[in-house]
């Protein structure tokens, strides 16, 4: 019993009048609380992505190649940069400089050198020519020979002969002779021999050389190469080899025998340096890298970077790029960057309200509050302003596929009206990101336009390649269309802004604006049938992450030869039947009030794929025999009849069907009532003296109810498609009449209070379901001999 309210006090009364908070009380409790902190964090947490990636504390470079600036660009602030071709000229004369390196190899030196004693050796002991054998002939004639090979000798043969026997007839003489040519040949031992250099003039110095012994690259020394080259050693080796003759002999003929010996070396001389072409190539490329670049000063208001009215072209570009690089380090304080991230904070933050409001009122709010959902909302335009940062760079300048890939995935995963909100707003986004011109942001908002309101209902391969040429051709002309507006062009040689209207009406300025337009809209085009294309490969990655299917993946699912549907018909051949033919009414009334009629076919048919685990308990595959819930208690059978529904969910999760079919199996009979069996429970009730009172709830399925147009309208065609059977003549007004019953008591029962289903749509699925049924069950001309028709 509850107090009586006279008799309580003034204090209890008041305390009993409970006044609603103010509004902006319950609006921060709302925000304060955890899914809500949850939902903004991943909204920051994406947002601060974008912003860190695309530099939101900068301000963008607004520069690119083709763009035709109104007047002459100059230079903010004092730089330097790099001047490539002075750069070149000075690696290339420091190239000329290096010393390459040669190694040495004296070996066959050495070799001449004994050579050279063997044949003097060979004569010691001669007498006279006459008694000279054939090999004292041969060292004879090599060592009087005119040098170069001419076939006069320098010597007569007496003469010379004469000469080494004289100078040699003493013992202690010919010991010397190993010392004068150790002495001579020294310095070319040493430092070796080389007939031309073996490096270019581009590749090394032609005055000096490195030189090292062989197997010694430590032990490296820088000679002249009129030291070593073979021509101008002979020239002075027939000097050095007189003096040392005469100091070491003291003989008038000494000097003929050192001439003999200069004649035998001048034909034998050997080449004993070897280019090292690994050595010098790596100091050449060190040397390269020791030059300094040179650079080429720009100076604040002084130095123009570009003239106007010419096209920004790709040496252009490095300049502003430069330029921009060095007002930024200059003239961007941490003040100014501060400030303009809060200004992009501001625009993504305006963004996301915008948005936001738009979906709450419009649309579907669980996109909001489920944190999945949100997550993929906003990551499909934060992903799509990210990869035209990247694609919007030169050469490709390709930001209109990300877009448009965005554009295709966003109509199929949110449908057209969303997706145009989105992509409105990440164009406005791009835009202002990348520093694009209203041109730029005229055509990707087209592209992505034509591609949302193109695409529609994927039911063939080729129709993505139908919307890619449909949406390029938009893409193509609304780029021509605002170019000639505002006489810009990716490319081509163009007329400055301010005299574009004097440029239009000449045939000569228009044709360069024309020519630059073309190949724009052309490729931009292009760029439109191509993200389109790739969208067709994309599909099945697309429907995956967004939980959603197109058409192309329902008419695969709704093959007959699916395991679930083969099983079904061979264990429940009754329920495949019923399947069928309720999926063939549930498509012409979901179709009849523009929800999504091939979806709704597809679920129906797996609708009742829970009920081929007992299929006999079910009456369409009892055919002419026993009830089996003869047998049973009502709740019992209840029970058996209501666990489809959960049998069926279970089975289509292990077979990986999507998420809306498997929403049509669980909300198909939604919360309703299992009449018959709790008519039969509630008369038992009453027979039964101790009987208690028998509760609805333990006889209604446990839902959900629909959630969706779709679920609705399968709900009602799977009731009455169920009901019709049971007609004795199942003429159009019975089925009309039974049609409304079973609207109205789903109806009544709130069956329909979460699906957004309407009255006027409910009386349109009315009326194709029983035209649907009318069909079905027409009557049939008797012909005479039949006993029934």
């Amino acid at each position: 019993m509850s107090p009586n309210p006279s008799k309580r006090t003034r204090s209890e009364r008041v305390a009993s009048l409970q006044t609603q908070p103010a509004q902006l009380k319950q609006l921060f409790s709302g925000l304060t609380k955890g899914p809500t902190l949850v939902r903004f964090g991943i909204a920051l947490l994406i947002a601060v992505f974008v912003a860190i990636f695309l530099r939101g504390w900068n301000p963008p470079f607004a520069f690119r190649e083709g763009y035709i600036p109104p007047r002459a660009i100059v230079a903010r602030v004092a730089f330097k940069l790099p001047d490539a071709t002075k750069t070149a000229v000075l690696q290339a004369q420091q190239s000329r400089e290096v010393v390459c390196f040669y190694e040495n190899r004296k070996q066959s030196l050495v070799q001449v050198r004994e050579a050279v004693k063997g044949q003097v050796y060979r004569l010691f002991d001669a007498t006279s020519i006459d008694q000279l054998d054939s090999a004292q002939r041969l060292s004879l004639e090599e060592l009087i020979a005119r040098a170069g090979g001419n076939d006069e000798p320098t010597i007569a043969p007496q003469d010379g002969l004469a000469a080494l026997v004289s100078t040699f007839s003493e013992q202690a003489n010919r010991q010397k002779l190993d010392v004068v040519l150790l002495s001579v040949f020294q310095s070319s031992e040493e430092l070796g021999l080389l007939k031309s250099l073996n490096h270019e003039i581009d590749n090394g110095n032609q005055r000096w050389i490195r030189v090292f012994p062989s197997g010694q690259e430590s032990q490296v020394v820088t000679v002249e190469i009129e030291r070593v080259r073979i021509a101008e050693v002979l020239a002075s080796l027939r000097g050095k080899l007189r003096t040392e003759f005469r100091r070491e002999f003291n003989r008038p003929e000494a000097e003929i025998v050192a001439d003999m010996v200069h004649n035998f070396l001048s034909t034998h001389l050997p080449e004993t340096l070897t280019y090292r072409s690994d050595l010098s190539e790596k100091a050449r490329q060190q040397a390269i890298a020791s030059v300094p670049p040179a650079m080429i000063s720009f100076q604040p208001g002084a130095t123009t970077l570009v003239r106007g009215g010419s096209p920004i072209t790709e040496a252009d570009l490095r300049v502003l790029r430069a330029e921009y690089e060095a007002w930024l380090s200059e003239h961007l304080s941490f003040a100014d960057q501060f400030v303009r991230i809060l200004a992009y904070a501001g625009m993504i933050a305006a963004i996301y309200l915008l948005c936001g409001i738009f979906i709450y009122f419009q649309f579907d709010r669980t996109l909001l509050t489920d944190p999945l959902k949100l997550t993929r909302l906003i990551c499909l335009p934060a992903v799509c302003i990210v990869f035209s940062g990247i694609m919007a760079r030169d050469p490709w300048r390709a930001e209109v596929i990300p877009m448009v890939l965005c554009a295709a995935t966003g109509t199929i995963a949110f449908g057209r009206s969303l997706t145009l909100m989105l992509m409105a707003a990440a164009a406005i986004a791009v835009s202002l990101s990348l520093g694009l011109d209203i041109a730029e942001f005229v055509m990707l908002s087209s592209a992505s336009a034509a591609a949302i309101m193109l695409l529609g209902r994927i039911r063939t391969r080729t129709r993505l390649m139908w919307v890619g040429l449909g949406a390029a051709i938009v893409t193509g002309l609304t780029t021509l269309g605002v170019g000639i507006l505002v006489g810009q062009s990716g490319g081509g040689s163009l007329q400055d802004l301010e005299s574009v209207a004097i440029a239009s009406t000449s045939s000569n300025g228009a044709m360069p604006l024309l020519r630059g337009l073309l190949l724009d809209a052309t490729r931009q085009g292009g760029f439109t049938l191509l993200a389109c294309l790739l969208m067709t490969g994309l599909l099945p990655l697309v429907e995956r992450l967004f939980d959603v299917q197109t058409d192309l993946s329902l008419l695969e699912l709704g093959d007959a030869s699916h395991p679930l549907l083969r099983q079904l018909a061979q264990r429940a051949p009754g329920t495949y039947n019923h399947s069928i033919n309720v999926a063939a009414i549930a498509e012409a009334a979901a179709d009849s009030v523009g929800a999504h009629g091939l979806l709704t076919r597809v679920g129906a048919y797996f609708h009742d794929i829970g009920k081929m685990f007992k299929p006999n308990y079910f009456v369409e595959n009892q055919g002419q025999g026993p009830n089996t819930h003869d047998s049973l208690q009502p709740a019992m059978s209840t029970l058996v009849i209501i666990a489809h529904v959960k049998d069926g969910a279970d089975l289509a999760r292990q077979h990986h069907l999507p998420k809306p079919l498997i929403d049509f199996i669980e909300q198909h009979h939604g919360t309703t009532l299992v009449e018959y069996f709790y008519k039969q429970a509630t008369k038992k009730s009453e027979e039964s003296p101790h009987g208690e009172e028998v509760s609805e709830l333990n006889f209604r399925y446990p839902g959900p109810k629909p959630q969706s147009v779709e679920a609705s309208i399968l709900m009602l065609a799977d009731a009455v498609e169920s009901a019709s059977r049971s007609l004795v003549e199942p003429t159009p007004a019975r089925i009309e009449n039974l049609v409304s019953q079973i609207a109205m008591k789903r109806l009544l029962d709130g069956q329909f209070d979460e699906c957004g289903l309407t009255l006027k749509q409910l009386e349109q699925v009315k009326r194709s379901l029983v035209k649907s049924l009318t069909a079905i069950y027409h009557g049939r001309v008797k012909y005479p001999g039949q006993q029934s028709a």
